[in-house]
């Protein structure tokens, strides 16, 4: 099994992602063999949610955020 199928099943679940010079939160959109999409929420109302590609080959880690709100 690969990584991307492993992250596959993780879609729509909050994801952090930590790459060499990045640092993303968000929602995990999609993922390819290449590469996967997150959506990272905006911390002010005025600017809306953006949708982000991150490489596979440039990530360093991926956490995934509990499905249950505290």
């Amino acid at each position: 099994m690969t990584f991307a199928e492993i992250l596959a099943r993780y879609i729509g679940r909050q994801v952090e992602v930590y790459a060499f010079d990045l640092f993303l939160e968000g929602t995990l959109l999609s993922v390819g063999t290449n590469s996967f999409v997150v959506e990272v929420r905006n911390g002010s109302y005025i600017t809306p949610d953006q949708q982000v590609t991150v490489f596979l080959l440039n990530v360093q880690g991926v956490r995934v955020l509990s499905e249950t709100s505290i």
